[in-house]
């Protein structure tokens, strides 16, 4: 199963006892209210979901990188396997001077992430970031939100949809179980468990 748009709306009417005939809440209202969900949902954290790999080529006249459109957030920049070092603005500034040397750091300066000291000649890096969600306006769009995850959506639309009838109770509701989705993927998106610990009985020859 894939997750439309046209299914999260059907999904919040559902939730809200709203009957799918009836027209009490338009297709507009619902649509803005599942994008704002989607958009607190990637709020609470950086998901996998939203990882994005690149490789930039990058030269001595375009030596940053200009980041797109729904760029969130930049989590490491590196010249092949080496690392690039993340530095405030002032300690950026600092590495100017250094002709001829390889790129070293990165620091976000308004549309582009800056990469210093400038390169000399043409390089690739890779640049692993964040992308915010893309707003939902056809009935065939799809969150970028995994389907297992569908219901966090479904129960954030309906608690903002609560408040704006002003239904608290409701709303406190929803929000009980959007809280409960967003604990449970937190568990489910990490990347690595506990190491296997060997139980030893006494006097076992292990």
């Amino acid at each position: 199963m894939t997750t439309t748009l046209s299914q999260l709306r059907r999904l919040t009417r559902l939730r809200l006892g709203i009957p799918l005939s009836d027209n009490f809440m338009q297709d507009p209202v619902l649509d803005d209210h599942i994008n704002l969900a989607i958009a607190e949902i990637d709020s609470e954290q950086r998901w996998p979901w939203s990882e994005v790999l690149d490789d930039v080529p990058i030269t001595p006249a375009i030596p940053d990188i200009v980041v797109a459109e729904n760029w969130r957030a930049t989590r490491a920049v590196f010249d092949a396997q080496r690392e690039l070092f993340y530095v405030a603005p002032g300690d950026l500034l600092a590495r100017t001077s250094s002709v001829g040397a390889p790129p070293r750091v990165w620091c976000p300066l308004g549309d582009r992430i800056a990469i210093r000291p400038a390169t000399q000649g043409d390089l690739t890096l890779t640049h692993y970031w964040y992308r915010r969600p893309a707003w939902l306006r056809e009935d065939a769009d799809q969150p970028d939100i995994p389907d297992q995850f569908a219901g966090s959506i479904v129960a954030k639309a309906a608690e903002l949809l609560s408040m704006r009838e002003g239904a608290g109770a409701d709303s406190t509701r929803h929000h009980s179980e959007y809280t409960d989705w967003v604990t449970r993927m937190r568990r489910d998106v990490r990347r690595s468990t506990p190491p296997t610990r060997v139980r030893v009985r006494p006097g076992s020859w292990i």
